[in-house]
């Protein structure tokens, strides 16, 4: 599937399933939206086609794949002595996810959720149950974490 194929496929699945519709979560730049849950979870959906290929793309590396990725930004990182203990429960936590995963960005210290998949076969299932997982995970730990570490909510 190519990128306009997919952003088509996008912006059909949460019209039908959030009841959204395109303009009111594009961004400036083709392909990125802005999909809002609850008062204060923001996620943020790109679908792009990379035009050098990836140390992490490990299958047919002649064939630079499109991606599809959602990212909810969770938290920032807690006082430095509780980062070893908080990146630990942050590991384990990731056990216990499905279909997303908790990511840190040491540069800007902030944790997040996201998914991350090829463009290659997405359909409706593969967008909507992961903006329904990275959603939940978002808006429910990053006040888990809040109680837990006194970190900054994002």
């Amino acid at each position: 599937m190519d990128v306009k194929e997919a952003i088509v496929l996008f912006e059909n699945v949460i019209q039908k399933h959030l009841q959204l519709k395109p303009e009111q979560t594009r961004c400036e730049n083709e392909g990125e939206y802005i999909v809002k849950r609850g008062d204060n979870t923001e996620m943020y959906i790109d679908i792009w086609q990379p035009t050098e290929a990836s140390q992490w793309q490990y299958y047919d590396r002649d064939k630079i794949a499109g991606v599809f990725q959602i990212v909810a930004p969770v938290c920032h990182y807690p006082a430095e002595s509780n980062i070893p203990m908080f990146m630990e429960e942050l590991a384990h936590l990731n056990f216990h996810l499905f279909t997303a995963k908790f990511i840190a960005n040491s540069e800007q210290k902030v944790v997040s959720i996201q998914f991350k998949r090829v463009l290659e076969g997405l359909n409706e299932t593969e967008i909507i149950e992961p903006l329904e997982a990275v959603g939940y995970y978002a808006e429910n730990l990053k006040e888990y974490l809040k109680e837990k570490y006194h970190v900054e909510k994002l």
